[in-house]
C-alpha cells in the first residue's frame, strides 16, 4: 500500500510540474486603420508566418516561436522590429499611412516594443544613412558614438522592461555599433567616391573583444548575425585587388570557409549570402561548387541548387527571356519589337526608394547615347492599384525611353525568368536578343559606360 501511495504522490508531483510549464507559444493580435494589405507577416528564426487580416483590418494568431528574441512584423510595405516572448501575448495597433508615427502596443510585451517604437523615432531624428556614412572619420566615429549613448539611455529610462530584455537589449546596442563601424570603409567610398579611404590606426581596436565565432549568439541574436555579415564582407573588400574577375560572392564564401568552423553559424552565413548574392555571372559555377562543397545542411542546399539552375540559363550568350507589356504611350512593347537594338532593361516600382534614385542618373545615359544603336526600356512592376501613381511619375519626372509596365507585378514571367528578388534590376540585351548580363551595372556606376563605349 505504501508503494501504490508513494507512486500516487509521485505522478501527482509530474502533474503538478507539467501545469507549472510555461507556454511555447505567443498570443499577438492587431488592429489596422486604413488597410490594404490581405496578410500581416512574422518573420524570424526560420520561421516565416502569414496571418489574415480581416475586412475590418483586425488578425490575430498563437504563434509557437522557437526562440525569445526580436521578430520582424510587416504589414503590406512597411515592417518593424518587434519582441516577442514565450507564454505572453502582445496587441499591436497601426495606421499604414503613418506606419512608424502611429505604431503602438498593449499587453503582456507592450514596454519592450514600445521601446522598439521610440527607438525607431529616434534613429529617424539623426543623419541620414548617405550623410553619415559620408562624415570625415573622426565626425563619423563621434556620431556613431552619440547614437549608441542615446540608445543606451533610452533602455534606461524606459519604465517596465524586462531585465532578460534589457540585457538582450544591451547586447543587440553592441552590435550595431560594432557593423556600423566595420561598415564604413565601403559606405564611405561608395557616397563620396574615395576609394583610396585608410582608416586611422586603431579604428577597429574596439571590436578585438567581439568572439567572431560564438555559434551561441549566431543563433540566438539576429543583431549578431548581421554583425558577422558585415564584418566578413569588410574582409572581403580588405581583399579586394580591384582586379576585373574579382568576386565578391567567391571570396565572401572563402574567408566564411577559413574563419568559422563547421557547422550551423558556418552554412547559415554562407546560405544567408547567396540567397540574394549568387548572380548569373562567369562566377555562377565557382560559387555553387564552394558552396556544395562546405555545405551541411541539406535543406538549405536544395534551396540554393534550386536558384543555380534558376540563374544558369541567364549567363552570357544565352537567348534572353522576352516581354510584351502595356508601353505608357499606348498599346504594347515586346522584345521582339526591338530587334537590331541593344536594349538596357531597367525593373523597377514608383515605390521603390533606390530605384528612384538611379532616375537622374538613367536621364543622363539616355541623353548620352540617344541616336545610337540602343533602346532604353524601363519596365514598372507596381500592383495594378498603383497603376495611376505609374503613370502619373512617368510624366511627372518626365521619364524618357520606353516605358512600360509588366502584367503580374513580382508574378511577371519576364521578372520570374530572370530570377529578380530586389530591385532595381539592370539588363542588357544584345540586338540578337541574346543576353549580354543577366545583373548589369546601374546608371550611376562608371562601369556602365565602360561597357556600352566597348558595345556601341
Amino acid at each position: 500500500m505504501k508503494k501504490i501511495v508513494f507512486i500516487l504522490a509521485a505522478l501527482a508531483i509530474i502533474s503538478c510540474k507539467e501545469e507549472e510549464k510555461k507556454p511555447e507559444y505567443v498570443i499577438i493580435n492587431g488592429t489596422i486603420q486604413n488597410n490594404n494589405s490581405e496578410t500581416a507577416k512574422i518573420r524570424g528564426y526560420d520561421m516565416d508566418i502569414e496571418i489574415p487580416i480581416s475586412e475590418t483590418g483586425t488578425f490575430t494568431d498563437t504563434l509557437d516561436i522557437k526562440k525569445n528574441g526580436y521578430y520582424d512584423l510587416i504589414i503590406g510595405r512597411e515592417r518593424t522590429s518587434t519582441y516577442l516572448e514565450k507564454g505572453k501575448n502582445l496587441s499591436v495597433s497601426v495606421d499604414p499611412k503613418e506606419f512608424d508615427e502611429t505604431i503602438a502596443y498593449t499587453g503582456d510585451l507592450a514596454a519592450e516594443n514600445n521601446y522598439l517604437a521610440a527607438k525607431y523615432l529616434l534613429s529617424e531624428k539623426g543623419m541620414s544613412f548617405k550623410d553619415l556614412y559620408s562624415l570625415p572619420e573622426e565626425d563619423f566615429v563621434k556620431e556613431i558614438n552619440a547614437m549608441s549613448g542615446s540608445y543606451k539611455g533610452l533602455v534606461s529610462k524606459t519604465a517596465e522592461l524586462s531585465e532578460s530584455f534589457i540585457g538582450l537589449e544591451n547586447k543587440e546596442l553592441e552590435y550595431e555599433h560594432i557593423a556600423n563601424l566595420e561598415n564604413y570603409p565601403e559606405y564611405h567610398s561608395y557616397f563620396t567616391g574615395n576609394d583610396s579611404l585608410e582608416v586611422s590606426p586603431g579604428f577597429y581596436d574596439i571590436t578585438s573583444k567581439i568572439n567572431y565565432m560564438d555559434t551561441v549568439a549566431f543563433r540566438n541574436s539576429k543583431g549578431y548575425r548581421e554583425m558577422l555579415s558585415v564584418h566578413y564582407g569588410r574582409l572581403v573588400e580588405d581583399a579586394n585587388d580591384n582586379s576585373e574577375d574579382f568576386s565578391r560572392t567567391v571570396t565572401f564564401l572563402s574567408v566564411v570557409d577559413e574563419n568559422l568552423p563547421n557547422g550551423y553559424a558556418k552554412d547559415q552565413l554562407m546560405f544567408d549570402h547567396l540567397r540574394y548574392g549568387l548572380q548569373p555571372d562567369s562566377n555562377l559555377e565557382e560559387a555553387y561548387a564552394k558552396f556544395k562543397s562546405s555545405n551541411t545542411n541539406q535543406e538549405n542546399l536544395d534551396k540554393i541548387t534550386k536558384r543555380y539552375n534558376k540563374l544558369k540559363p541567364l549567363l552570357t550568350g544565352n537567348i534572353s527571356p522576352t516581354f510584351d507589356y502595356e508601353n505608357h504611350k499606348g498599346g504594347s512593347t515586346s522584345l521582339a519589337d526591338l530587334a537590331g537594338k541593344y536594349v538596357y532593361v531597367d525593373v523597377w516600382a514608383t515605390w521603390c526608394g533606390p530605384c528612384i534614385r538611379e532616375i537622374p542618373s538613367l536621364k543622363e545615359i539616355e541623353k548620352d547615347y540617344h541616336g545610337k544603336n540602343i533602346e532604353f526600356v524601363s519596365i514598372s512592376i507596381d500592383e495594378a492599384k498603383d497603376y495611376d501613381t505609374w503613370r502619373e511619375m512617368v510624366i511627372e519626372k518626365e521619364l524618357g525611353g520606353v516605358q512600360l509596365m509588366a502584367d503580374h507585378n513580382w508574378d511577371s514571367k519576364f521578372v520570374d525568368d530572370y530570377g529578380i528578388l530586389g530591385i532595381p534590376r539592370f539588363i542588357l540585351i544584345d540586338p540578337e536578343g541574346k543576353i549580354v548580363s543577366a545583373d548589369a551595372p546601374r546608371p550611376s556606376d562608371p562601369k556602365l559606360r565602360k561597357m556600352l563605349d566597348e558595345l556601341i
